[in-house]
């Protein structure tokens, strides 16, 4: 059997293996996705809700509340909070929120210190020899909030202890299947826009006192962002990882389609070339 034969059967089944492994892949990030979509679903009443509450106990503590959260202070260290993936095979995923965490880190003129989570956020950082106070992995099960409290404790100290002056927050936002584009947003100090409720208040009773209250729900707030931070940045990564996979089988299927392409032609042509020889050989004896 010629060579070119057994390399192109061995390519062809070399392709198939790898398209079985990448439509595996691609099943596998699809149920993820849709775990990570339920969970991010669920939490939505509680995240919309506390806006709403703090906007509107904000609104009745208006210049009567002096907290830390809300005080914006001189710049001297910048706090970047990276969210990324754990693993590759997603495309440019990873690549894209540090692209943006590396622009705006360039455009920083004080001292910025990294906290990241996602073993290829904390990969890079080290790499690029950032300075970096923590570093988690990837939330591999979204039901873990220990370690999502874990992220936000951290922030919340670096915060109140002025290690830091002001804390962004650099993630993937999932919008749709095919859009997940990297965000850059402040987490600390809040602004005083994201605390705007609507124009006309309710009058409330407030038990414990507005003010006491609000500073109760500043931290929960933190932490709920980061939350969502996280668990967006999960969402978008398993959807990027679904679409690379989903064009990585496609590709095999052409490849495997191209290949056996090759190869019936290569085996037409050994058969003609048998034939010519068999043809030429016996003109050459005399035979008719």
């Amino acid at each position: 059997m010629p060579l070119n034969l057994r390399q192109l059967r061995r390519k062809i089944k070399t392709t198939r293996q790898i398209g079985q492994i990448t439509r595996a892949m691609k099943l596998v990030a699809a149920a993820k996705l849709k775990r990570a979509q339920q969970l991010v679903q669920a939490g939505q009443p509680y995240y919309q809700n506390l806006q709403k509450v703090l906007a509107d106990v904000a609104a009745v503590t208006a210049g009567q509340l002096d907290h830390p959260y809300l005080q914006p202070r001189e710049v001297h260290t910048v706090g970047v909070l990276i969210v990324g993936g754990d693993r590759g095979l997603c495309g440019a995923f990873n690549n894209n929120i540090w692209q943006a965490a590396s622009e705006f880190i360039a455009s920083q003129t004080v001292p910025v210190k990294v906290i990241t989570v996602g073993r290829r956020m904390a990969r890079l950082a080290q790499r690029h020899q950032l300075d970096v106070l923590q570093s988690w992995p990837g939330v591999r099960d979204p039901r873990d909030v220990p370690q999502m409290r874990q992220v936000a404790g951290l922030v919340r100290q670096l915060y109140e202890q002025g290690e830091v002056d002001r804390v962004q927050a650099i993630y993937a936002d999932f919008v749709s299947m095919v859009r997940h584009p990297p965000v850059s947003c402040q987490l600390l100090p809040i602004a005083a826009a994201e605390l705007e409720g609507p124009e006309e208040v309710s009058e409330y009773i407030f038990e414990p006192p507005a003010a006491q209250l609000l500073a109760e729900l500043l931290p929960r707030a933190i932490e709920a962002e980061i939350y969502h931070i996280i668990l967006s940045t999960q969402v978008a990564e398993q959807a990027a990882r679904m679409i690379a996979m989903s064009a990585a089988t496609d590709n095999a299927e052409d490849m495997i389609t191209g290949l056996t392409r090759q190869l019936n032609r290569a085996r037409q042509e050994g058969i003609t070339a048998e034939l010519l020889d068999v043809i030429g050989g016996a003109q050459a004896v005399g035979f008719d």
